[in-house]
């Protein structure tokens, strides 16, 4: 039952699979390829499921990986004569003693391109589902998924490949608690992927309504509300879930909560009359909504103008007046940690470093420009062999000691699709203040060029600088990002160009505006190009 909804909304909102850097960005142009000479690699993970078992009519999710085995070049292109390459994937449930295949699932999405480039770098790969009706007259017992790659015909690689068979058993419906939860978050989560939003809420409410602090079908709720054009039940939602954590749980708030929260405190508060005008669907049963005295008087205290009524509950017959405190702006401002969680309630200082105290002034002003949209081609970027990466990173403030900290902004980029990731830089506040990221290339070159790769709330960068060896700082650029958000987020790679300097540059440090626009700011990677 843990996670899914993140990737499979972020998969659903871009309609593709992936076919990626370190676990999906797009793949290389067929031009980048000149070698084919090794055998890719498939293998599958089940999603959703409680000790390996599937109840009969319960949907299966399956994630599909395919990528370079490493021999020879390591390199290997899909490219099929017709179709794309996941066409020429098979996921199929069979029985555990062999036989005949019992389901085949399908894939969610289309792929960006036809074909698909794997090296070290890049793999191929998304998610295929077997909706309940393929399970419903399914014998109990045991089965295994396997998955199956083959190409006949093309430019590429052909051959057949099969994945190591992954067990699941097919059990009876049970009335167990957790078999309860997990079978509605995987059926919600299916109608809720097909655009059945208001059967996603009628099967998490039935749950909901006996079993409230559920965090996983809470999240859900939240997205299925904001589907609706409800940000107000969705913010309940995700409050509810924010305090069901348990205060013995450390560090910040499961990444499922963490993602959800910001696009629901980023969306916009519709007035009274648009509020009155939602579907009553959109509303999560009274069970979520109502407060206890204790819980409200507590949240009403930090958040609410001095005087204000504590509610002891709040109906969904009345849309036009929720917590005071889930409205406040105030509550808007970062996620809400569980207790005794080691998120930083303001920026916290790193390691002393170049970044902060350097023996000389910034020397000159801005030199460099920003380099078009249309000149950033991610294909090209990652097979561009004048950059590297860099190899390691400090900030002014971090979510996270291990995930979301500065050393995630290191390496070539590894998240695969445009929102919350682990595996980003975020600093520890949302949207108030400055904060900056410094970062230390191996190699020091001469330099022509700096490239972002900025994979959530990209636009507040306001200010590069360079830095030589001996510390000696150059102000490459300074000023507002010009970047607009379009209606669909999407990963957006920032870069400042130079004339080549005369002078090596081993560190660059990036200065971020938080205030520049809603939501926590990410970045998954900084690459350095050396000059001809």
């Amino acid at each position: 039952m843990k996670t899914g909804i993140r990737f499979l909304r972020s998969l659903l909102a871009a309609g593709v699979l992936t076919a990626a850097v370190a676990d999906g960005v797009a793949a290389v142009p067929t031009s980048a390829v000149t070698t084919v000479v090794a055998a890719p690699g498939i293998s599958v993970a089940l999603r959703g499921l409680l000790d390996d078992a599937l109840e009969q009519g319960e949907p299966l999710r399956v994630m599909v990986r395919i990528e370079s085995s490493g021999e020879g070049s390591g390199r290997v292109e899909l490219a099929p004569t017709s179709g794309t390459w996941a066409d020429a994937v098979a996921v199929d449930l069979v029985a555990a003693g062999g036989g005949a295949v019992m389901a085949r699932g399908t894939a969610v999405g289309l792929p960006a391109s036809p074909r698909a480039t794997l090296d070290r770098d890049r793999v191929a790969g998304g998610m295929w589902i077997f909706p309940g009706s393929a399970t419903q007259g399914l014998a109990l017992g045991d089965y295994v998924v396997r998955a199956r790659l083959a190409l006949k015909g093309g430019a590429g690689w052909t051959g057949e490949v099969s994945s190591e068979d992954a067990a699941c058993s097919i059990i009876r419906v049970s009335l167990d608690p957790e078999r309860v939860s997990a079978r509605t978050f995987a059926r919600a989560q299916m109608a809720f992927s097909q655009g059945s939003f208001e059967e996603a809420a009628r099967l998490l409410d039935v749950v909901l309504a006996k079993k409230p602090d559920e965090v996983e079908l809470l999240c859900l709720r939240a997205e299925v509300a904001l589907a609706g054009r409800n940000p107000i039940a969705a913010r309940i939602c995700v409050a509810r879930a924010a305090r069901s954590l348990s205060p013995k749980t450390p560090g910040p708030p499961p990444p499922i909560l963490f993602d959800v929260q910001q696009r629901v405190l980023a969306a916009p508060l519709a007035g009274d009359e648009a509020s009155a005008s939602v579907p009553g669907w959109t509303w999560p049963p009274l069970e979520v909504i109502r407060v206890s005295e204790k819980d409200a008087a507590g949240l009403l205290a930090k958040t609410a103008p001095a005087g204000a009524a504590v509610p002891a509950a709040v109906s969904p017959s009345a849309p036009a007046s929720p917590p005071p405190a889930i409205l406040s702006p105030t509550a808007r401002q970062a996620p809400a940690p569980s207790a005794g969680s080691s998120v930083p309630t303001k920026p916290a200082s790193t390691t002393a470093s170049a970044f902060t105290t350097s023996p000389t002034i910034a020397v000159g002003s801005s030199i460099g420009t920003i380099v078009p949209s249309a000149d950033l081609s991610e294909a090209k970027i990652l097979a561009d062999p004048s950059g590297q990466w860099a190899a390691s990173a400090t900030a002014g403030s971090q979510y996270g000691r291990t995930q979301y900290s500065a050393a995630q902004a290191t390496g070539a980029p590894n998240v695969p699709v445009v929102g919350n990731s682990p595996a980003a830089w975020c600093p520890a506040v949302r949207d108030k203040g400055m904060d900056w990221l410094g970062v230390t290339f191996a190699k020091p070159v001469r330099a022509t060029e700096v490239r972002v790769r900025q994979s959530d709330a990209s636009g507040a960068i306001v200010k590069v600088e360079a830095f030589e060896p001996d510390g000696t700082a150059h102000v490459w650029w300074e000023g507002p990002d010009p970047y607009k958000a379009p209606a669909v987020r999407e990963i957006v790679w920032f870069a400042v160009r130079v004339p080549a300097t005369d002078y090596a540059v081993v560190k660059i440090k990036l200065t971020l505006n938080l205030a520049s626009g809603p939501g926590y700011k990410q970045i998954d990677a900084v690459q350095l190009v050396a000059a001809p």
